[in-house]
């Protein structure tokens, strides 16, 4: 296979990729609902709901269009705009999580106790500090599949 044939693959496979990861994330919020609610109350307090919805629509209906290459380039938008305020919502918990634990950890009582909550603390912080890299990763990707839409092996490509 030649080198722009791979490229066209691994983009491919990129775009099925990001979009099967935003579905099953929108789908687990529909499951877990009013969880989004909760999360956009931390971006936007007046309003958290239809935010809270609207997120869930831009990760289901994002994640469909990449998965399948249709409407690809708005699909990656949903995306992008899904993505922006999560940067906030991980910069939150990066702030609050250390104070929460503290005042945990003080409440405990038992050592044994306090060792199993530091262990969970840490892996709590770390997830946090992770994921917004993550996030920020992914709306690169996202961005890129604004511009570039899918190049092969999608809906747009049979319809266009």
């Amino acid at each position: 296979m030649d080198q722009a044939a791979s490229l066209v693959v691994v983009e491919t496979v990129l775009r099925i990729a990001l979009g099967l990861r935003f579905l099953y994330s929108g789908v687990s919020n529909v499951r877990r609902w009013p969880n989004a609610v909760r999360n956009a109350e931390i971006v936007f307090p007046f309003g958290a709901r239809a935010f809270g919805f609207i997120a869930v629509i831009f990760m289901v209906a994002g994640g469909l269009g990449l998965a399948l290459g249709l409407a690809t380039r708005l699909a990656a938008l949903m995306i992008v705009f899904f993505l922006i305020p999560t940067l906030k919502i991980q910069r939150h918990w990066l702030r609050t999580l250390p104070s929460m634990i503290e005042d945990v950890n003080r409440a405990l009582g038992q050592e044994s106790q306090k060792t199993k909550f530091q262990l969970l603390a840490r892996h709590a912080f770390h997830s946090h500090e992770t994921a917004w890299q993550t996030n920020l990763l992914m709306l690169i990707v996202a961005l890129f599949f604004a511009l570039r839409g899918s190049p092969a092996f999608g809906i747009d490509n049979l319809l266009g």
